[in-house]
C-alpha cells in the first residue's frame, strides 16, 4: 500500500474516532444547505460534473467531524449571500467578516487565510508605484476592476465607489475570468482579487505570462464559514466551531492544504514561493 493511501486510511480512522467520541448532541439543528460557489480553486465543478475545490473539501471534512448533515447548491456568490440573509441558504464558505454580513449571519472561527492582491499587465508591473490603493488610483488615473459584491479589505471598502463608477474608473464584473480578459485587452489597468484564485485563472486562460502582481498588498486576513441567523442556531455555530478548532490541528487538514500547495498559515515574505509551488501542485491535483 502506498504511503499516501496509508496516510488517508490513518486520517480517516482518526476522524472516525473523533466523531465517535463526540457527544450525542454535537450535530446541527438541521441539514445545512451550503453554497458551492464558482471560485476556482476553492470551489468549482469538474468537467465530469463532480464538485471540487479546497473549500469544498474542508467544508465536507469539518461538517463530517461535527456530525452535521448537509447538501450543496450552486448559486452565484452575491445571490448566495442574499439567500443566506433570507434563510434559504444556511452556510457559505470563504467569508470575510464585515459589519453588514454580521447583521444577518454568524461567523465561525477562521479555518484558513487569504491574501488579496492587485494584478496588472506584466509590461506595466513597475509603472505604478503606490503605497495605498487610493494613491494608486488617483496618482495614476487607472481604470480598476473588481468582482461585484466581493470583499477585498478596508482600503477597497473606503473608496468612493459611486464616484469612481460614474467616471468609468471602477468596473465591476461577475467573475475573475472576465476581469482578466479585460486586463489583457487593455480595457482595465488593474484588477483586485484573491492571489491564488487569480493566479490559477490566469494560468487556465493561458495568460499567466502576461500579468503580474503589484507590490501593494490589498489585504491579508483569515476567512470563515458564515451561517444564516434566520435558518440556523447559535448552537449550530458552536458545533461547527468545535469541529474547526479540532480539525485545523489535524494531519488531515495539513494534508488537504498540501494537496493544493498551501500551508496552514502563510509565512511572512514567502508569497512568491508559495505562489509558484501552488501552481505546480494544482496541476497534480487536477490530474488525479
Amino acid at each position: 500500500m502506498s504511503p499516501v493511501k496509508v496516510f488517508k486510511l490513518v486520517a480517516a480512522l482518526m476522524l472516525s474516532l473523533l466523531f465517535l467520541a463526540a457527544p450525542a448532541h454535537s450535530a446541527c439543528s438541521k441539514s445545512l444547505v451550503i453554497n458551492q460557489a464558482n471560485w476556482k480553486p476553492y470551489m468549482y465543478v469538474k468537467e465530469n460534473g463532480e464538485l471540487a475545490g479546497l473549500d469544498y473539501e474542508l467544508v465536507k471534512a469539518i461538517l463530517d467531524l461535527a456530525g452535521c448533515e448537509y447538501t450543496f447548491v450552486r448559486i452565484p456568490s452575491k445571490r448566495a449571500l442574499l439567500e443566506l440573509e433570507k434563510g434559504r441558504v444556511d452556510m457559505v464558505a470563504g467569508a470575510s467578516i464585515t459589519p453588514e454580513r454580521e447583521m444577518y449571519g454568524r461567523f465561525t472561527v477562521s479555518y484558513r487565510d487569504e491574501t488579496m492582491v492587485i494584478f496588472v499587465r506584466k509590461e506595466q508591473q513597475n509603472y505604478f508605484p503606490a503605497s495605498t490603493l487610493n494613491d494608486l488610483l488617483n496618482n495614476h488615473q487607472l481604470i480598476f476592476g473588481a468582482v461585484i459584491g466581493a470583499y477585498y479589505g478596508a482600503e477597497y471598502e473606503l473608496l468612493d465607489h459611486a464616484s469612481l463608477a460614474k467616471n468609468n474608473r471602477l468596473i465591476l464584473m461577475k467573475d475573475n475570468e472576465r476581469l482578466l480578459d479585460l486586463l489583457v485587452l487593455n480595457r482595465l489597468d488593474a484588477i483586485a482579487g484573491d492571489r491564488v484564485s487569480l493566479s490559477v485563472m490566469a494560468k487556465a486562460l493561458g495568460i499567466a505570462d502576461k500579468v503580474a502582481i503589484h507590490d501593494h498588498l490589498l489585504n491579508q486576513d483569515f476567512v470563515h464559514f458564515l451561517l444564516s441567523k434566520k435558518s440556523t442556531t447559535p448552537q449550530d455555530r458552536e458545533v461547527v466551531n468545535t469541529a474547526i478548532q479540532t480539525f485545523v490541528k489535524s494531519d488531515e487538514y495539513k494534508y488537504i492544504l498540501s494537496r493544493y500547495g498551501l500551508e496552514p498559515y502563510t509565512r511572512p515574505g514567502s508569497d512568491k514561493v508559495l505562489h509558484e509551488f501552488y501552481l505546480d501542485q494544482l496541476e497534480k491535483v487536477e490530474q488525479n
